[in-house]
């Protein structure tokens, strides 16, 4: 991934894409997370959890202004990197969440919320930190040292979370395999278009 990200910061108008590629992955998880909101129960861990990444994303959005004049209004296919892996990546691993519950009768949107974003956030803890380090071996104008604080802080909300589900623990390995998988077919769809891209 290291290599990936470094090819697509040295490339301006890939790195914008890429921005915008995080921007919408930050926004639909900001949107599966209000989703999952109780009409009326909803507690204000949940609030700040999807404030955050809505500001994520408004936050990646701008960034774009500041390596390129060239404007990408939405999260239409021609102005993201990945393609359908890109579209499909939260969706895919909330869908396989939800059957692998169901399949042990333990479905519940509340276990589904807090494994599927446990997930998430372990991936995002890892991957914002090498992305900020290349963006600081590149001399970037880019920064995402607020998000990464902000993620480390979601990481350690959701590992107390996963106490309150019987068998947390043991469905959270099997969610982060799963991510882990998704992550691998996305990754290599980043790859095959940045190869292309130079091309």
């Amino acid at each position: 991934m290291k290599n990936l990200l470094e090819t697509i910061i040295a490339n301006p108008v890939l790195h914008a894409r890429w921005l915008n590629t995080l921007s919408y992955l930050e926004n639909c998880g900001a949107r599966k997370i209000a989703a999952c909101e109780h009409p009326t129960l909803v507690k204000e861990g949940m609030l700040k959890h999807a404030a955050e990444e809505f500001r994520h994303a408004h936050y990646l959005k701008k960034q774009i202004g500041r390596i390129t004049n060239k404007k990408l209004p939405d999260y239409s296919s021609r102005h993201l990197l990945g393609g359908v892996h890109t579209k499909n990546y939260l969706h895919a691993l909330d869908v396989w969440t939800c059957r692998f519950l169901t399949s042990r009768d333990a479905m519940n949107p509340a276990a589904v919320y807090h494994l599927v974003t446990y997930g998430i956030e372990v991936r995002a803890e890892k991957f914002y930190a090498l992305y900020h380090e290349c963006l600081q071996k590149a001399d970037s104008k880019i920064t995402v040292k607020s998000i990464i604080l902000e993620e480390i802080g979601h990481l350690a909300e959701m590992k107390k979370n996963l106490k309150l589900i019987p068998q947390g623990q043991v469905f959270a390995l099997a969610v982060c395999q799963k991510e882990k998988e998704l992550f691998s077919s996305w990754h290599k769809a980043l790859s095959q278009e940045v190869q292309d891209f130079k091309v």
